[in-house]
């Protein structure tokens, strides 16, 4: 109980970003923790097991997108201003989806907000991308809607933060991720909270 009121105490103190860093919104209309999770963190760990940014257990081996889970048909929302550079829709949602490769977007959109930042929306519904190429969009746009399309086992988006072609961690850009130190920088407009044992989902 100590350790999870000092954890919650430390996220709270997280730094906000620098200058020339991008500031994001929720990629998803719902909060984590009443109407959709936070499923997973992107892998802080450099070997081969996996931890997420508070050295816990919110990971898997290698993965580099955040994942929230929610409701199937949960709209997806740009978190910054941007441009669409890519788009994929028509691969089927679930029990009708061929056998997928581990890590398949599925459905997704890119947008490239500038500064060498790009953000990527995986496993959108099939018929749910709500935007073509070259299309300018406002932080809280609708890209698409939740679904299962690609290597997804449940409802969820995949959301993906690149700077120069290098993953980011949102929540914690900084490299490395030291255990037990009070958060330092992070990525969001209004952190969403550590998720807690018996969430939403």
């Amino acid at each position: 109980m100590i350790f999870r009121a000092l954890q919650a105490l430390a996220l709270s103190l997280a730094a906000p970003p620098a200058a020339g860093d991008i500031l994001l919104a929720l990629p998803i209309d719902c909060w984590p923790g009443y109407d959709c999770n936070l499923a997973a963190h992107v892998d802080r760990d450099p070997g081969p097991g996996a931890a997420d940014y508070t050295c816990g257990p919110l990971s898997r081996d290698g993965l580099v997108r955040t994942e929230f889970a929610a409701p199937p048909g949960t709209a997806i929302l740009a978190p910054a201003p941007g441009s669409v550079i890519a788009t994929r829709d028509g691969r089927p949602d679930g029990p009708n989806a061929a056998p997928a490769r581990p890590g398949d977007c599925g459905n997704g959109v890119i947008l490239d907000h500038g500064a060498g930042w790009q953000t990527r929306y995986c496993h959108l519904a099939p018929g749910s991308v709500a935007v073509p190429v070259g299309r300018r969009v406002a932080r809280g746009t609708r890209l698409g809607r939740v679904g299962t399309s690609g290597a997804a086992a449940r409802p969820m988006l995949g959301f993906e933060l690149r700077h120069r072609g290098r993953a980011v961690d949102p929540f914690a850009p900084d490299d490395p991720v030291i255990c037990d130190a009070p958060r330092g920088r992070t990525l969001w407009q209004d952190p969403p909270p550590y998720p807690r044992p018996g969430g939403a989902f």
